[in-house]
């Protein structure tokens, strides 16, 4: 080799081996701080504030602005399920709607349907495995019992006080109210109507 030539260029030395293994940053999403916790139940805590307003909004909170519902199929359902025969209307008045329809299973397997007349007086039919006097403080508990009357063709106990009507009547175990601020013929039709078939 002529000593014009030039030199090859040195080979370059590798690092020496490391035991440690390179290692990636650690993600905070399977171990949240308690400050996003905190803002993540904000978050909700606003939407279901949201939604509670929005409800009330369109359906309201008494019974008169409640929507109409369609009670005949929860009737049914309820009947084959309920601890005792279920009263509910087997039609309404023209103008009458039924808004409001439920029934709690249990021990005491509570019953529920509100209607409004044509004139938007509120009547609703209560029933369950339970006394009259803790009935009437769970539902009516403005009134006092005045007599025994018979509606359609059955004894009813009458109660009244504080704008309200409330006819009673106890079967066995089973208790069903029929309450209301609508006037007392109202009240007295919609029983009639009642039927546990």
């Amino acid at each position: 080799m002529s000593s014009t030539e030039p030199s090859p260029p040195p080979t370059p030395t590798p690092p020496p081996e490391s035991d440690q293994t390179p290692t990636k940053p650690r993600s905070t999403y399977g171990n949240p701080a308690f400050a996003d916790i905190a803002r993540s139940m904000g978050v909700m805590a606003v939407i279901v504030v949201g939604l509670f307003v929005v409800g009330q909004f369109f359906w309201g909170n008494t019974p008169d602005e409640r929507p109409a519902v369609e009670y005949e199929n929860t009737v049914k359902g309820v009947r084959e399920t309920a601890p005792y025969p279920v009263y509910a209307p087997t039609s309404l008045p023209d103008g009458w709607r039924a808004n409001g329809v439920t029934f709690k299973p249990g021990e005491s397997g509570r019953w529920h349907l509100g209607v409004l007349t044509d004139d938007d007086r509120y009547i609703g039919v209560e029933q369950a495995l339970d006394s009259t006097p803790r009935m009437i403080e769970t539902h009516a508990p403005g009134v006092e019992q005045r007599a025994d009357v018979e509606v359609a063709g059955k004894t009813w106990q009458l109660w009244t006080g504080d704008g309200e009507t409330t006819f009673v009547r106890e079967e066995g175990d089973m208790t069903v109210l029929v309450t209301g601020p609508a006037p007392r013929e109202d009240i007295e039709r919609f029983i009639g109507l009642l039927s546990t078939e």
